[in-house]
């Protein structure tokens, strides 16, 4: 009854209050707030790489043993899976929008703090509170997407954030080259160094990897701001008890008729979910797409495309190149990036979860045995740099984004998203792990032999794909559900 007099009293509101008819909300409206969303996800892009320009210069003034990179490179990956593990509460307890503000705070914070550090444990303790904000803003980010946006635009909505991740990454690597390229001309430069500040010599010349890090706060204070206009997720609103202010929103961005129905559905979900736990992943039932979920997570992240993103440079360095050059050669691998994840979008629903994924596996394994060749016979420049961009191709289009789709498809409605929680878990550590230990692997065996291994590990995916993944494309969640309990039937 309350609510049927909610939505009375907004019908009767002036077009201005809604910004949309009757049947229709704005759509306008629904893009803005989508995409001030997403931008956690550029954010998040942008992080990922920004400190593979300054590895070698940190490295050399601090005077980092390998452990020490690691540890440097690392630690935003640790504090990304604290972060996230942290945001769901947070999201719970004080909104998506004060989350999304939080994590908007933080990364900004950390952007200043680490162009500013006096020293390593300054610089890795300013990374840590970047890592926390990444870490909520990719919890929470696609969470608001799918909770704002009507079902038949919400794929669409939900895409952006996996698409700005890559804006992001080719921001960032087209920003380092070009501080980097500035701080060479300028050393160059006598005009510059007489006429410029004591200031600007140090932070963007002689210590240039504090720019790379200060050029992380723009977009950081963007999102900040932008933000603070965003509405609060109507789902939240309704699950705190406040339905009118969830019917104003789901108003402006349905249209007051198809509000009505997504707020009861809202209501109904809600009780559905009211006894659900997170100790329910762990049952009987849901023991082999648990198992799928995590050993996929784990084994595509493993493979080292954390470490080409995170050490490109350093990669590249290694194949003959100096810094600058290497920087641009990664500029290469960016874009090879985004236009294979923008390939990824086409191809998951027309050829399948399952074929996609396999195809992108044994292309990896395979790019990272032409890579692990290159470099023992001592091919090294531009023959590395194509070699690396073939895999990351393949992994783009395939394994970087079909894993989510696969873990949102396996499990039912009622438990999704503590399956996703512990699935963005898992791939955080293990990244982490990866990129704490490469610079020891790097400083004790070839090249090769690393590239070598992770073609290895790709085998151990190969196999899970085979004999333990099913094809969800065109089945429906109650399909999956009973093929999984079937299963069990069977082998029980």
């Amino acid at each position: 009854m309350e609510n049927r007099c909610a939505l009375n009293k907004f019908k009767n509101e002036s077009s201005d209050a809604t910004h949309g008819s009757a049947t229709h909300g704005s759509a306008a409206y629904l893009w803005f707030i989508c995409m001030v969303a997403a931008c956690g996800g550029l954010l998040f892009g942008y992080d990922a790489v920004v400190v593979s320009g300054t590895n070698s210069q940190v490295e050399a003034q601090f005077n980092f043993s390998p452990w020490q990179l690691g540890i440097y490179v690392s630690c935003v990956l640790w504090a990304c899976a604290v972060g996230a593990a942290a945001g769901g509460p947070i999201a719970d307890k004080s909104g998506r929008r004060t989350t999304l503000l939080i994590a908007a705070v933080l990364i900004f914070i950390s952007a200043m703090w680490s162009s500013f550090a006096g020293g390593p444990e300054a610089l890795i303790l300013a990374r840590l509170v970047g890592g926390l904000g990444i870490g909520m803003a990719t919890m929470v980010c696609p969470l608001y997407i799918s909770e704002v946006s009507p079902e038949e635009h919400r794929g669409k909505m939900v895409t952006l954030f996996q698409l700005t991740i890559t804006i992001g990454i080719v921001m960032c690597v087209f920003a380092n080259w070009g501080i980097f390229s500035y701080a060479e001309a300028s050393k160059e430069s006598v005009d510059t160094a007489s006429a410029g500040s004591d200031f600007l010599q140090w932070f963007a010349v002689d210590e240039n990897w504090r720019a790379m890090f200060f050029a992380e706060s723009l977009p950081g204070i963007l999102f900040l701001v932008c933000a603070s206009f965003v509405p609060e997720s109507p789902r939240w609103l309704v699950k705190r008890g406040n339905p009118d202010r969830a019917l104003k929103i789901l108003t402006r961005i349905n249209g007051a008729d198809r509000a009505a129905v997504i707020l009861n559905d809202i209501e109904s979900a809600l009780i559905d979910e009211k006894n659900i736990r997170f100790g329910d992943l762990f049952t009987r039932k849901l023991r082999m797409p648990l198992i799928l979920a995590v050993a996929i997570c784990v084994l595509s992240e493993a493979c080292g495309v954390s470490v080409v993103f995170y050490y490109g440079p350093q990669i590249l360095e290694d194949a003959g190149f100096g810094l600058g050059g290497s920087l641009g050669g990664f500029g290469t691998i960016a874009i090879v990036h985004f236009v294979a994840a923008m390939l990824a979008l086409a191809l998951v629903d027309s050829i399948g979860r399952r074929k996609l994924i396999a195809f992108g596996a044994i292309g990896s394994m395979l790019s990272h045995v032409l890579i692990g060749t290159l470099f023992y016979n001592g091919v090294m420049g531009w023959p590395i740099v194509l070699a690396i961009n073939l895999f990351i191709a393949f992994f783009a289009c395939s394994l970087g984004p079909v894993k989510f789709v696969i873990v949102s498809e396996i499990f039912p409605n009622r438990i999704r998203e503590h399956a996703i929680a512990l699935s963005t878990f898992c791939i955080w550590i293990t990244s982490a792990a990866v990129n704490m230990v490469f610079p020891v692997m790097q400083a004790n065996m070839e090249t090769a032999t690393i590239f070598y291994l992770y073609a290895g590990e790709l085998v151990l995916l190969l196999l899970v794909i085979k004999f333990l993944m099913p094809e969800t494309k065109g089945r429906t969640i109650e399909e999956i559900e009973r093929s999984w309990l079937n299963h069990e039937s069977a082998s029980g």
